[in-house]
This record gives C-alpha cells, structure tokens and sequence, in this order.
C-alpha cells in the first residue's frame, strides 16, 4: 500500500512540474524550475513556445566577454535564428579554455540550468515585436541601425513592463544583447532611447559592451 501511494504522489509532482507549461498564454508569467519567464510566443497548441527571464543580468562591464584576446579567438556564431546554439557554441568553447567566468552573462546563463541560452538576433525581435503588442509595422530586413519611435497611444510594451516588475523582475527596456556576432566581431543590441521613446538595434565590439547593457536569457518549452 505504501508504493502504491508513493507512485501516486511521485506521478502528481510529475504532473504539477509539467503543468507549468501547459495551456499557457501569451503574457503568462511561469515558473521553469525555479526561474521566472514571461511568456512571448506560444504555438496553437498552447503547450510549446518560448519565454524569456523577467530578470536580467546587468552592472557587469564587457559581460558578454571581458577577455579580447578570448573573444578574438572565439569559434564564429553568426546564427540569426538558434540562439541556443550560439550560447552552446560559446560555453563549450570558454569551458574548453577554463574561462567560463571571463564571458559573465555565459556564465550566468548556465546557471539558471538546462535549456536556458542567450537569444539569436531573429528571436530577441521576437520578442520585441511582442513587447510592442504586435500593431508596429517593421521591415526587420533593414531594421539594424533604423530607430524607431514608439506609438505612446498603443502603451502595450508599458503593460509588458509593469507586469514583469510587479512580479518581481526588470523592466524590458535598454542594451538588450544578443548571441549573434556579424563577421565583423560585433553583438547585435536592442537599444531603446526613453527621452525619445524610440528603439534600434545596433551592433557594438563584444568586448566593449556597457555596464549599462543587460543579459536576458530564453527558454524554449
């Protein structure tokens, strides 16, 4: 009688830990083992997408890599659209070279646990287009380096925000950086100008980012 009611709790913790991720909504805030995400794309199903972390890592200066002799050297990962296999690509290079610490946001993004990686360009304007409630018509082709203003009687992002926050995480708003780096050795970033409420994405040296930059980090479910 005992195993009985043992596999029986053991398959209802099963089912409560999968239940997280199923019927989910665009919007939603979900717990991925222990890791808070807001859910920005979901599939007609509604039980597989993706969702980023409502908090991020920021204050760190060159956090995508502070090395450049490192990231001088570093395997190329110019994929727009797998940004796990970016963040994998990185990771196992820096562990190769016992440097993990020396790529902060890598780092971190390995220790929210499996599955979590550091978004392509296509999948951070993703989850752009999401933050901007999906009304702003955008070329994406020729995005890069165009700034664009946003609509302030649409405050959708200004929703997407307050609920991040009153969750107990960060705002979306600027130096947002990608895994994808051009043959030029440059990061895609997402920049958003609040004194004049408008976005971009721009390209900055890897190992020249901010301290002002944030690394958010991507879950596919």
């Amino acid at each position: 009688m005992k195993k009985v009611v043992l596999l029986l709790l053991l398959c209802m913790c099963r089912i409560s830990v999968h239940a997280q991720l199923d019927a989910v909504s665009i919007g939603d805030i979900i717990d991925i083992h222990g890791v808070k995400a807001i859910v920005f794309q979901v599939d007609e199903n509604d039980n597989h997408g993706k969702a980023m972390t409502i908090n991020c890592l920021r204050g760190v200066k060159n956090m995508w890599c502070n090395d450049n002799t490192l990231a001088d050297a570093m395997p190329t990962i110019a994929s727009e659209n797998d940004g796990y296999s970016n963040t994998m690509t990185v990771i196992e290079y820096a562990r190769s070279e016992n440097a993990l610490a020396k790529f902060p946001v890598y780092e971190w993004c390995s220790k929210l646990g499996d599955g979590w990686y550091i978004p392509s360009l296509k999948e951070l304007e993703s989850f752009v287009n999401f933050w901007l409630g999906n009304e702003q018509e955008i070329d994406w082709d020729d995005a890069i380096e165009e700034e664009y203003e946003v609509d302030d009687s649409k405050p959708f992002y200004k929703q997407i925000n307050m609920k991040m926050l009153d969750a107990g995480g960060t705002p979306f708003l600027n130096g947002v950086f990608t895994s994808t780096v051009d043959s030029d050795g440059k990061v895609y970033v997402f920049m958003f100008n609040q004194k004049k409420n408008s976005w971009s994405f721009r390209k900055h040296p890897k190992e020249k980012l901010s301290k002002y930059y944030v690394g958010r980090a991507f879950y596919r479910f």
